[in-house]
């Protein structure tokens, strides 16, 4: 091979290189191919193996870029022959080759052809189509050159597609992501409950795109107020999905039968283990108001415990069951009722902002969140749990991102 030519087969290789976006690799494949080999006409076809098909892709015409479309099957045409016998065919006359087949272009008189098909481990990529005005154009040292470049042709135009597909999913994906993140947002109350005597703050911070915490308020017909803090075991999609269906599930129950706590859980409890969802879980604490005996009803399923702050003591209200939902059938809750007093403040918070704010790992469980809790004594019950989600911010706490996300509620009596 001429040193021209092996300095040109090293040149269009590392530009065939340079680039993984498919029009843009389309073109140097046709730019470089016409730049050694003489050629009036040009085109790259890609393969299409479900429909098994080849499909103009790029044309070069006379030197410019030209828009041609269309397909065709495996063996019709030079083109479609080389590319079902996987070798080039060389024209030197297509007037004398019955296989000829004349595309679109009325203004040029093709005389000579080069077909070369585009292999990877003899599976067919596509094939690279020469035609010049000129009779017998194509000498055996330029099919050998072409059919030499052929390999990493196919190389970059599979490359190419391949991350055209894996993009255009990556953004399928992204969409359908936004889409379910709107969708869980919008389950979430927007706004808290206003209740005479009582003041409620909430405040979330998913670590990903959809989140396994949820909070929920539900409202009773007798005035009562229950409200939810909920963690699903593991993150993104699937806890996402698992904590909507729970909701969906509790909210449905509410309307039927407005329960205790421990009935709430039991009942949710019931409902997730029928499902089977293997891996998941839900750790949840359900909590009942009571604005006319000013009392605080509580059940657990495996949350961490809340706190009740009182006169700035903070005092951990452990008397909760230890297994979440879902795992177990027929398993029992108990209610635990706290008598508030004037006051009082009792904040819910996930593992993931208590964590957050301890995230060398303390061995005495809860210490900062207990003292941050007796430094925002004072605060109102939004302020509070504002005040906890900043202070877990990972910025603040020495870690690049959150590794869980993160929730707290709080309740204030006036």
């Amino acid at each position: 091979m001429h040193q021209s030519a092996v300095e040109f087969l090293a040149t269009a290789t590392r530009d065939l290189n340079a680039s993984l976006d498919l029009p843009e690799v389309l073109r140097t494949v046709a730019e470089r191919a016409c730049e050694f080999v003489p050629c009036d006409l040009l085109c790259v076809m890609l393969y299409d193996e479900e429909s098994r098909l080849l499909h103009h892709s790029y044309s070069l015409k006379l030197g410019e870029h030209v828009e041609q479309t269309g397909s065709f099957p495996i063996g019709y045409g030079i083109s479609g022959t080389a590319a079902q016998l996987k070798q080039p065919i060389r024209v030197a006359d297509v007037r004398q080759d019955a296989r000829y087949v004349r595309f679109r272009h009325a203004d040029v008189e093709i005389r000579s052809e080069l077909a070369i098909p585009l292999l990877i481990r003899d599976r067919v990529i596509g094939v690279l189509d020469l035609e010049s005005l000129e009779p017998d154009g194509y000498s055996l040292d330029h099919e050998q050159m072409l059919t030499t470049l052929a390999s990493h042709l196919a190389m970059a135009l599979e490359n190419a597609r391949l991350y055209q597909r894996v993009s255009a999913q990556e953004q399928r994906m992204e969409r359908e992501i936004a889409t379910a993140r709107k969708i869980q947002k919008g389950l979430m109350p927007r706004n808290v409950p206003l209740m005479d005597g009582f003041e409620v703050g909430k405040a979330f911070r998913p670590a990903r795109e959809l989140a396994g915490d949820f909070y929920d308020f539900l409202l009773y017909a007798d005035g009562r107020l229950a409200l939810t803090v909920a963690d699903v075991a593991g993150k993104a999609t699937p806890a996402a999905l698992y904590g909507s269906l729970a909701v969906g599930l509790m909210r449905g129950h509410v309307v039927q039968q407005q329960g205790n706590p421990s009935q709430m859980l039991q009942h949710l409890n019931d409902q997730l283990v029928a499902l089977t969802v293997e891996g998941r879980f839900l750790a949840m604490v359900y909590a009942l108001v009571d604005p006319r005996e000013r009392t605080l009803t509580l059940a657990s399923a495996g949350f961490p415990f809340p706190r009740l702050v009182r006169k700035g003591e903070v005092t951990v209200l452990d008397s909760f069951g230890d297994i979440p939902l879902g795992l177990f059938a027929k398993r029992h809750y108990e209610d635990f009722t706290l008598v508030l007093q004037p006051g009082d403040l009792v904040v819910f918070v996930s593992d993931g902002l208590e964590d957050g704010l301890d995230p060398k790992g303390n061995p005495s469980m809860g210490e900062r969140l207990n003292t941050w809790l007796a430094r925002l004594s004072p605060y109102s019950a939004q302020e509070v749990v504002d005040e906890l989600m900043q202070a877990s911010t990972p910025a603040l706490t020495g870690r690049s991102e959150s590794q869980d996300d993160r929730t707290a509620v709080a309740i204030r009596v006036k």
